[in-house]
């Protein structure tokens, strides 16, 4: 536990999500998601996404037990890697620097640590009066309530915040057990919270532009937004001391420099996060300055960006490329780029001599009706010249695709396939359409009568069940697992969730190596493929009955009620 001078911690930082990649108990895994699973309701869908997943990383982990040395140089360069890249997420080192300049002793943990629910973590709850939970990685009630249940004290107050919490702020009454829902700007409701901690939760008072509204379970604190669209004022996440606080230091650490999103597509909430429909950024300048010092001072080796888009605005990029060149910072970075941006060869250049490494891209389709249906404004003209210029210039490229919006056929996603042919990218991640979050565009009631477009609007999911004309909820999966193998036996390109431990340190040399490596999972082990068809279609049937009973509990009832059909 950490103090100041000495004295107890005060606040309890909670982050992380309830399944990850990297668990550190296969038990405490599936004892979380049996736990989550006891809370949702209407999970098939989350299942089938999580059973699609899983499927590669075993195949995976199976033929690398079996074959042994007989793998190539190249993929047993790949797993074989041994440092440390855990690092912790930006929501636990924002919170802690916002804190040490209020002057108040903090706790971390992790919702893994919570499940542990060992002495270490008992301590830390006994000893907190304020516990800060993060749901910026829980995704729906039926994630947040099983944590809830394990922290929950007679003597301390909880506060929920992140993107699911500005969700829930929406719906209803708020969240029994959770005192305030924080929705916004963390660096303006940290103070303020601080404020309500140290006059013993008896006095609770937000000044303009913040807003306390009470609510029957949970007191909502809104943050309001900057007064200008400059993000250069808010505290720089102090890295240094992450590592003081978890004793080592990180070769990457995570960096935002947006909030907000210009576009608005369709299926993404990200322009809506915040409270703020506004697109604010920090200058050129300043994001220079905090990587250098992330450089010097902390010997940093990688910059996650994890902003919506850092490629705009383009003059922000420019600029930014020419200070990295000129101070000669040496750094690699990561970033999620729009297409339409590298489709200029002389852009995608531009950043991988300043130090771009890695580019994550929302091609969502390589259908041109469905980027039509996305309101993406971006085209597959332009998703093709963004991949070929990643791979003439040696930018490492990772896309994500949407199967499942509206307009989707067989026909659609034949035509991704042969887009993903003829201009392959390095990764891809697959992704089930969603309607979890109400605000997102093609759930407002035009969007929703132009694609004929029936939701589930259950909150203890965080798969609602859909439909529309052409695609639902009860065959998405099957779609998703067959394009899934045709990339891999064909040799397309690498899933990104079976190789994900590896992706920041990837080379094009070992391509061809782990595509044969990939494409050897699925062939030369039919047995072990013979039973994950077996499990899907025992999903897929108890799918199909839950979605065709939650039809029926709600037929002609398309009103607004909260939990119910709705078109």
């Amino acid at each position: 536990m950490i103090g100041l001078q000495g004295q107890p911690p005060a606040v309890l930082v909670i982050t992380g999500g309830l399944l990850n990649e990297k668990e550190s108990s296969p038990w405490r895994a599936l004892r979380k998601q049996a736990a989550q699973w006891r809370a949702s309701e209407s999970a098939w869908l989350d299942l089938k996404s999580k059973a699609i997943i899983g499927e590669s990383i075993v195949l995976s982990g199976w033929h690398r037990l079996v074959a042994g040395r007989r793998l190539a140089a190249g993929v047993r360069a790949y797993f074989s890697r041994t440092e440390n890249m855990d690092v912790p997420e930006l929501t636990e080192v924002v919170l802690t620097t916002l804190l040490r300049a209020e002057g108040l002793p903090y706790a971390i943990a992790t919702v893994d640590e919570v499940f542990r629910d060992d002495r270490a973590m008992r301590a830390k709850l006994a000893a907190c009066a304020l516990v800060f939970l993060s749901a910026t990685l829980l995704r729906d009630l039926g994630e947040v309530e099983p944590v809830l249940r394990r922290i929950i004290r007679p003597h301390n107050r909880i506060v929920l915040g992140g993107a699911l919490a500005s969700i829930l702020a929406e719906e209803g009454d708020g969240i029994p057990g959770v005192d305030v829902l924080a929705v916004g700007y963390g660096e303006i409701l940290v103070p303020m919270l601080a404020s309500y901690l140290r006059a013993g939760f008896q006095t609770f008072s937000a000044a303009p532009p913040a807003s306390i509204e009470r609510r029957r379970h949970s007191t909502i604190l809104r943050s309001g937004v900057p007064a200008t669209r400059s993000l250069d004022s808010l505290a720089t996440p102090d890295w240094l001391g992450a590592s003081r606080d978890h004793g080592r230091r990180f070769p990457l650490v995570h960096y935002e420099s947006v909030r907000g999103c210009p576009y608005r597509c369709n299926f993404c909430n990200y322009p809506y996060l915040f409270d703020d429909e506004k697109f604010r950024y920090k200058s050129a300048r300043k994001i220079a300055d905090d990587w250098q010092r992330y450089r010097d001072e902390l010997g940093v080796e990688f910059i996650s960006c994890l902003d919506s888009l850092f490629t705009i605005p383009r003059r922000r990029l420019s600029a930014l490329c020419d200070e990295l060149v000129r101070r000669n910072i040496d750094i690699k970075w990561i970033c999620y780029a729009r297409a339409s941006d590298l489709a200029d060869h002389d852009v995608a250049a531009m950043m991988r001599e300043a130090g771009a490494y890695q580019v994550q891209i929302g091609i969502e389709s390589g259908d041109p009706r469905i980027l039509l249906n996305m309101n993406k404004q971006c085209s597959v003209e332009d998703n093709a010249k963004a991949l070929d210029n990643c791979r003439a210039v040696g930018l490492t490229s990772v896309v994500s695709l949407v199967v499942g919006f509206p307009g989707e056929s067989e026909a659609s996603l034949a035509t991704t396939y042969r887009f993903l042919r003829d201009h392959p990218p390095d990764f891809y991640f697959l992704a089930i359409f969603s309607t979890r979050v109400a605000g997102v565009p093609v759930l407002n009631a035009a969007n929703r009568a132009r694609f004929g477009l029936h939701v589930d609007s259950n909150p203890r999911t965080v798969a609602p069940y859909w439909r529309h004309a052409s695609m639902s909820s009860a065959d998405v999966g099957r779609h998703v697992r067959r394009l899934n193998r045709q990339l891999i036996e064909n040799r397309v390109a690498l899933n990104a969730a079976t190789f994900y431990s590896g992706l920041l340190r990837y080379s094009p040399s070992q391509r061809d190596d782990l595509l044969d490596f990939q494409s050897a999972t699925v062939n030369q082990h039919r047995l072990l493929t013979r039973g994950f068809d077996l499990l899907h279609g025992w999903i897929d049937r108890r799918l199909a009955d839950d979605m065709a009973r939650r039809e029926a509990s709600h037929a002609g009832g398309y009103g607004n009620e909260p939990a119910g059909w709705r078109r």
